[in-house]
């Protein structure tokens, strides 16, 4: 990916696509800096990354009414373990961020003759923290059993890290039920289940798969629905992480 104009950045949250409602996105990954400094160090300090953290700041054009930013940003305000999930621009193979938290402030309206704007401030409510992957199933329409989306090459999974993955559902049909498969080539000639299938999706929201830890030899990985009744929109990560 080249040098990125900002025009389609990509923003899911569990089951709500916020991307329309957002012109800023700042996602932040950070490590407490510690002085490590001790005598003999020549006048030089010295520093350790201490504990990891992950927040996102974000805001757009105010709406009000059901199922609308309003409506999603209050009632889901210090619920934990939403899955947000933000990309450059959402397509299948980009890169993708990835985390569980909760929104921690909310801000609304501004002054007269002016856009309602919003602004939200998330953290993450879960240890694993935050996942670099890629896109493998861009927002779209899914109706029938096998392969959802695209391969994702994301190279072999180390020990001592994990393999993540995480699902949107936009709208819900009748039942779908995904799996993540992993083999050493595009073309998946000897397509490998990587942990165990996800439980029967039957709502709209977010599900985040249970990590699978490394080593996993295999490069690429992707999802396929192993059953599915009715028509769902959906979107679909994957990614390694610690």
């Amino acid at each position: 990916m080249a040098t990125l104009v900002l025009t389609d950045v990509t923003t899911w949250v569990n089951g709500y696509d916020m991307t329309t409602d957002l012109n800023k996105m700042t996602l932040r990954a950070e490590v407490d800096d510690k002085d490590a400094t001790t005598f003999g160090s020549g006048g030089w300090r010295k520093h350790q990354g201490g504990l990891k953290d992950v927040s996102a700041e974000y805001g757009g054009l105010y709406q009000a009414g059901d199922d609308l930013i309003d409506d999603q940003a209050f009632s889901n305000l210090g619920v934990s373990d939403q899955i947000m999930t933000v990309s450059p621009d959402g397509l299948a193979g980009s890169p993708a961020f990835f985390f569980r938290g909760a929104t921690f402030s909310y801000e609304a309206l501004d002054a007269v003759g002016e856009l309602a704007p919003f602004n939200l401030s998330a953290k993450a409510t879960n240890q694993e923290g935050l996942v670099r992957g890629q896109v493998a199933k861009a927002k779209g329409t899914h109706s029938a059993t096998g392969v959802v989306g695209s391969a994702v090459n994301l190279g072999a999974v180390p020990s001592g890290q994990f393999l993540y993955a995480a699902v949107h559902v936009f709208t819900a049909g009748t039942t779908i039920t995904l799996k993540i498969e992993s083999d050493t080539t595009s073309g998946f000639a000897s397509a490998a289940d990587v942990g165990s299938p996800l439980s029967a999706i039957t709502t709209e929201g977010g599900t985040w798969v249970t990590r699978v830890a490394g080593p996993i030899t295999d490069t690429w990985f992707r999802v396929n629905a192993t059953a599915c009744t009715g028509s769902f929109t959906l979107a679909a990560v994957i990614g390694i992480g610690s």
